[in-house]
């Protein structure tokens, strides 16, 4: 059987994150998931670490491993995604796929948008004030548009 390699394109990733987006409560949510998170969001990403954190994942945003299981892409990095000039994050993610036998592959893919929707609606099923509180946070920060960066 021959070897499949995986070539990355802004409509792939847009339909793997709806696909993986869709079967997120399946899952089981973020509880003890591994959760990274790319550059370039637009809000300061502490408060959806801490989000996620309260749902029992486990943020980070260095050292994309295998031990993965979510990759949170930010609006920007989708955005600004081209296969002419890809960001050496979509480099090195399309090479760790392409590996034999590659762990990477299990991983699931959420968009930053489909990762404040899932929040917005657990909040909603829950009643979780303290989340709506953190949410809201983000929100507020994405309007003063703070440039993050990896540490």
């Amino acid at each position: 059987m021959k070897k499949q390699n995986v070539k990355l394109t802004k409509e792939g990733l847009n339909l793997v994150t709806v696909l993986c987006y869709s079967n997120i409560g399946e899952m089981s949510g973020l509880y003890d998931k591994e959760v990274f998170f790319t550059k370039s969001f637009c809000g300061d990403i502490k408060y959806l670490h801490q989000l996620t954190g309260n749902l029992g994942g486990h943020p980070r945003n260095e050292n994309l491993n295998e031990e993965i299981d979510y990759v949170i892409l930010s609006n920007a990095i989708l955005d600004a995604f081209d296969l002419n000039n890809l960001d050496v994050f979509f480099v090195e993610l399309e090479d760790k796929l392409n590996r034999n036998n590659s762990p990477y592959r299990k991983i699931k893919f959420i968009s930053e948008e489909q990762l404040i929707q899932y929040f917005e609606n657990r909040i909603k099923l829950t009643g979780d004030e303290a989340s709506n509180a953190l949410l809201a946070k983000y929100k507020e920060s994405k309007k003063a548009n703070i440039p993050q960066t990896l540490f």
